[in-house]
């Protein structure tokens, strides 16, 4: 299925041949469609709809650039950008199917996952996200890092310690910065 949103996009690509990001994208999106703020009640996955609706414009129009015009559309989240075929070198020059990201296109090109994705799984997915950038390490190990001998402490106990070791450790005053950052890796681990 078409994305209508192809074509807007496409117009904001040529407003922007610098690149823009896909937050701009968004923002340009909502001023120009205000159906576009009307996807879902739910906050998160009115956000999702609209993140999934830009990347699916985006892998279409990758698509048919590429194969109609020989352009290359080269998405992140930071900067998306057009380039010319003169412009690639030829290292450079793979298909889409080649690609670091052909899973990503292959996963936003599927209106099914789309048509699927509802409240609670976009509640999973941030859960998980979530749990994911917190749970790097592990809490016996941010305890002892934080010098807490409790095993279950307060949010209040893990915050004074952890505000008595950044003083003594901050590398404004002469300590170890690795070691100040892994005390501040530890108290996000046990806040979160």
């Amino acid at each position: 299925m078409k994305n209508p949103l192809v074509g807007p996009i496409l117009v904001i690509l040529k407003n922007h041949p610098n690149g823009v990001s896909e937050f701009d994208i968004l923002k340009a999106l909502k001023e120009q469609l205000p159906e576009f703020s009307q996807l879902a009640e739910d906050n998160n996955l009115l956000l999702f709809r609209q993140h999934f609706l830009i990347m699916n414009a985006l892998y279409q129009l990758q698509s048919s650039l590429w194969q109609e015009d020989n352009l290359t559309l080269y998405i992140s989240a930071m900067r998306i950008h057009l380039v010319s075929a003169t412009q690639i070198n030829r290292s450079d020059s793979t298909t889409l199917s080649d690609s670091v990201d052909a899973k990503l296109a292959a996963y936003y090109l599927d209106w099914e996952e789309y048509e699927k994705t509802g409240i609670d799984e976009v509640s999973h997915l941030l859960n998980s996200f979530y749990k994911g950038i917190s749970l790097s390490g592990n809490r016996e190990s941010a305890l002892k890092t934080l010098q807490i001998q409790s095993t279950n402490p307060t949010k209040t106990v893990i915050k004074q310690q952890y505000r008595k070791l950044a003083q003594q450790h901050h590398p404004d005053r002469g300590g170890d910065q690795d070691l100040f950052i892994d005390l501040r890796q530890a108290y996000e681990y046990l806040m979160f």
